[in-house]
């Protein structure tokens, strides 16, 4: 699994984006993210938008979290986005 973790809070009428906990451990511990935003919420169709996993949100919503280069998203083997509550990966990005 990458080592940039974002964890989603799905909702009736969108999802919240964050950094695990871990994650932002990691990228302070290396100086590597002035965390722009500490969550995004995105409204949409969940079900419809979920579907999709290439859905054109994923790395935006990566880079307004981290603040990170593509290539440092390379560097540290890319990111996932995961369902903390329901144990599911909706998607592994290897190289933003």
């Amino acid at each position: 699994m990458p080592q940039i973790v974002i964890e989603v809070g799905k909702q009736s009428d969108g999802a919240t984006f964050m950094l695990s906990p871990w994650t932002k451990v990691l990228l302070e511990e290396r100086s590597l993210a002035p965390f722009p935003a500490s969550a995004v919420y995105l409204s949409f169709d969940t079900m419809k938008a979920f579907e999709d996993p290439n859905g054109p949100w994923w790395e935006p919503v990566a880079f307004l979290l981290t603040g990170l280069t593509r290539q440092q998203f390379r560097e540290l083997g890319g990111f996932s986005i995961v369902d903390p509550v329901e144990h599911e990966v909706l998607i592994e990005s290897l190289a933003a």
